[in-house]
């Protein structure tokens, strides 16, 4: 091979691997599609002295013993679906405190097997009754090393090896 045809071949291999290196880190942190959850109230069994909890629920079992269905009028609540186990889990966060708290979600990536969910939480005005907000969420199974529960960019909570495919 003439020295110009190998250099164009090194070239061509370099910028291969490359391209290559740059599409598994663009997958080791991916976004993941998440569908958000509502119309359930938090067991009052479930941690009743904690102002925070966090939940990675991986069966209904599990679900079931922290979350209950609230029913009312006209309700249009996004609930999980039969069976949404076999191919998901669930994690959540709940404040508990005398005043709702409005969540919004910022983004949920997969950063080198590690889950992380960034939301915003803002707490309504006080009252005198007592509430426990849930912010719960689905995202694929997956195996993942850990889940970071980061709040208004500060992270709160640390979870180690939640899921096994």
């Amino acid at each position: 091979m003439h020295s110009a045809t190998k250099l164009k071949v090194i070239l061509l291999c370099s910028i291969s691997v490359y391209s290559l290196q740059i599409a598994s880190i663009a997958e080791k942190n991916q976004k993941l599609k998440f569908e958000v959850y509502s119309g359930y109230f938090v067991s009052n069994k479930f941690e009743p002295k904690e102002t925070r909890s966090f939940v990675v629920a991986k069966n209904q079992k599990q679900f079931d013993q922290i979350f209950g269905v609230a029913f009312v009028q006209q309700d249009k609540s996004h609930r999980l679906e039969a069976g949404a186990f076999k191919a998901k889990t669930v994690i959540a966060a709940i404040r508990r405190g005398k005043s709702l708290c409005d969540f919004k979600i910022h983004s949920i990536i997969n950063k080198d097997g590690v889950l992380e969910m960034r939301y915003a939480a803002k707490m309504q005005k006080e009252s005198t009754a007592s509430f426990a907000c849930p912010l719960i969420i689905s995202v694929p199974k997956g195996n993942y090393k850990a889940i970071h529960f980061i709040e208004n960019g500060k992270v709160l909570k640390q979870i180690k090896s939640i899921d096994k495919k």
